[in-house]
This record gives structure tokens, C-alpha cells and sequence, in this order.
């Protein structure tokens, strides 16, 4: 099992991320606007991390029931105990529309398999191409079990990153990041091998020199 990373650790990652999203709002802007494909009453976000309010601003339609499942249960004191005005923010939209929340502090694996829970849209931010393989078509199929019938699997990636090795390392402690997962043509061969049915792929292809990465890719699915 990975290391749980610091709360501080979580605190700079979240923090860091605003501040990118206004250095880079064509970046940001690209991947939140396709969060639209997240509809439905019922919404699961696997391995939140803690930008779980953040996403839940662009979803398509207002859920009822909102689950971030990750790893980290730092991840979770860090969103239950900050007092950012971003949290809070978001922490007041979950109140004003009426959406039960709730975190899970496990494995996306164990819990799949056993959970009566299911879902209308599935999403993953910088997650599902973290896994290769075997581990890959596990976490698809797990997916594919707890989405209804005519649900939504909604996935958002990066590609060549420009991450230095002490980051990387730490990314890779933390499960932030993985060593063997698809390009993102495989990603996509790998989830329609599963079953699903592709509605629609973007690219973004972005100025490494600045961002960091090569390209975004984002990608929605109906099972």
C-alpha cells in the first residue's frame, strides 16, 4: 500500500493547484468544461484527492449524492478541517443545493467489489492512466459494476510530463502518480475493451516550457 502523504503535502497540492488553474485558465478551463459529461443523481470521483468541491463545480447536472474515494485519509481531514475560502465555498454549494457527500478512505479495488452502491456518472482526474495492465482492466471492470446501465465513465489525463525526480518520487510514494499506465491512444482502446462505448475525445496539446506537460486528454464513455 502507498505511503499516506503528509496533510501538508495534500495542502500544498491543493493550494498549488488554484494557483495554476489562474496562471493557466485555456489549461484548466479545457479539462473542468468537459466535467459536463459528470451527470446524474448519483456521482462517484475516484481518488478525489482534494480538489473533490472543486470538480463538483463543473459537473453537468447538480447530483444528489456526491462520493470521493481515495486512498489518503489525510485527503479527508484536509477537506473536513481547512478553513480556505475555496473549501468553504464549496463546502456552501454542497449545503445550498442539498448534495449528501460523502468520503471513503479506501481502495477503489476492495470497495468496487463489494459495494451495493451505483452510480450515473463515473469520473477520474489524472487517475485511471496511473494503472497498467492487469490492474487497469481490474479497475475497468470494478467500474463497470458500480455504474448503471447508460452511465457515464468520464476520464481526464495528462501526457509527458516535465515533473523533476524529486517530485516524481514523491508522486510516486504518495500514488499521485504510476509507472506503467497507457499512452492515451492505449487508454482509450483499453476502455472500449471493457465494454464501453466512446462518445467523445479532446486533446489539448499545451506548452511543456510553462505547463509542464505536453497535452491534456480528456475522454467520456457510456456503458
Amino acid at each position: 500500500m502507498p505511503e499516506l502523504a503528509p496533510i501538508e503535502y495534500i495542502r500544498d497540492y491543493y493550494e498549488d493547484s488554484l494557483s495554476k488553474a489562474d496562471l493557466f485558465p485555456r489549461e484548466y478551463g479545457f479539462y473542468q468544461s468537459f466535467l459536463s459529461y459528470v451527470k446524474g443523481a448519483s456521482v462517484l470521483n475516484v481518488g478525489c484527492g482534494p480538489l473533490f468541491y472543486e470538480d463538483l463545480w463543473h459537473f453537468g447536472e447538480v447530483p444528489q449524492h456526491y462520493v470521493g474515494i481515495d486512498l489518503n485519509t489525510n485527503t479527508f481531514e484536509y477537506l473536513e478541517q481547512s478553513q480556505h475560502p475555496r473549501l468553504a465555498e464549496g463546502k456552501n454549494y454542497v449545503k445550498s443545493h442539498d448534495i449528501r457527500t460523502e468520503f471513503l478512505a479506501e481502495s477503489v479495488f476492495d470497495w468496487a467489489a463489494e459495494t451495493d452502491a451505483r452510480f450515473d456518472s463515473v469520473f477520474g482526474v489524472g487517475v485511471f492512466a496511473t494503472f497498467g495492465g492487469d490492474e487497469f482492466d481490474r479497475l475497468m471492470s470494478l467500474l463497470w459494476r458500480v455504474l448503471n446501465k447508460g452511465g457515464h465513465l468520464v476520464n481526464v489525463s495528462w501526457d509527458g510530463t516535465y515533473y523533476t525526480e524529486q517530485q516524481y518520487q514523491e508522486k510516486l510514494k504518495y500514488r499521485f502518480s504510476g509507472t506503467d499506465g497507457p499512452t492515451p491512444d492505449e487508454l482509450i482502446d483499453w476502455v472500449q475493451k471493457a465494454g464501453f462505448k466512446l462518445m467523445e475525445r479532446r486533446i489539448l496539446t499545451t506548452d511543456a516550457q510553462t505547463y509542464k506537460w505536453d497535452s491534456i486528454h480528456v475522454s467520456a464513455f457510456r456503458k
